[in-house]
């Protein structure tokens, strides 16, 4: 349950059709973390996630652009001191979450608290699942428009410049991963890459190493052994952003 007299905070949850997990996403958040605003940024959803949003008591925020701008619109909407995201399709498992993680913010140096999926033990970038920021760290970092992924790019250049680490609470939470079954999803994730980091070979390096460890995470051997070929399936979509980066993750999903 809620830490009493614990920091409230504003909470941001992009959307997109995103109603087969925002109910239990959404009740997990209610039910640990002592929240200020629930604020959801949707993206004009064709299911009930709208429905299951206003039945949570959720302000609901109708965006026409992409996964930037709805990073952007969460940002710029919070008003606390504390901006906790959460994916749509993330369910907070940890009691103690919220506790841990304003710890550890509190820690000097720390720019970023991830909360990590349970049963996970090799840590790894800055993920928006479950992160929970300082507003003043975030609110004056520009996204590029048109950008569909890797938004948390331009967060972590805005740490690396800072000199804030990203610190991490272990079985915080499961992450349900609703596009990551799609065939395309290296090549997407590739294209994303590639436009948000405007071809940086750095990063595209950095993206190999965390495919490695969210396959070692998942602890079975063929997913690791899987990831030579996960790898090429980037570097195709690193290579032809124009092609892989106009697929619509969730429309390819159904």
């Amino acid at each position: 349950m809620k830490a009493r007299n614990a920091e409230l905070t504003d909470v941001v949850v992009r959307t997109y059709n995103s109603d087969e997990y925002l109910e239990d996403c959404l009740v997990s958040i209610l039910r640990f973390v002592p929240v200020n605003r629930l604020i959801v940024v949707d993206r004009h959803s064709g299911d009930r996630t709208v429905e299951i949003a206003a039945a949570h008591n959720a302000e609901v925020i109708f965006d026409e652009g992409d996964l930037a701008s709805a990073t952007s619109i969460g940002i710029s909407s919070a008003r606390t001191r504390l901006i906790l995201f959460v994916d749509s399709d993330v369910v907070i498992e940890r009691e103690n979450f919220f506790e841990n993680a304003l710890n550890l913010l509190g820690e000097k140096g720390t720019g970023a608290v991830v909360g990590v999926a349970v049963g996970h033990r090799f840590l790894y970038g800055l993920p928006l699942g479950l992160t929970l920021f300082r507003r003043e760290t975030v609110s004056g970092i520009v996204f590029p428009a048109g950008l569909q992924g890797r938004e948390t790019y331009f967060i972590q250049q805005e740490l690396r410049k800072s000199g804030l680490a990203v610190r991490y609470v272990l079985d915080a939470m499961k992450h349900y991963g609703a596009y990551r079954s799609q065939p395309n999803w290296p090549e997407w994730q590739g294209s994303q890459v590639r436009i948000a980091t405007g071809g940086s070979v750095t990063e595209l390096m950095r993206s190999f190493i965390v495919v490695l460890l969210m396959h070692m995470n998942s602890g079975k051997a063929k997913n690791v052994l899987y990831t030579p070929i996960f790898c090429t399936k980037l570097v195709r979509g690193y290579i032809s952003p124009d092609r892989w980066g106009r697929m619509d993750r969730k429309k390819a999903a159904h």
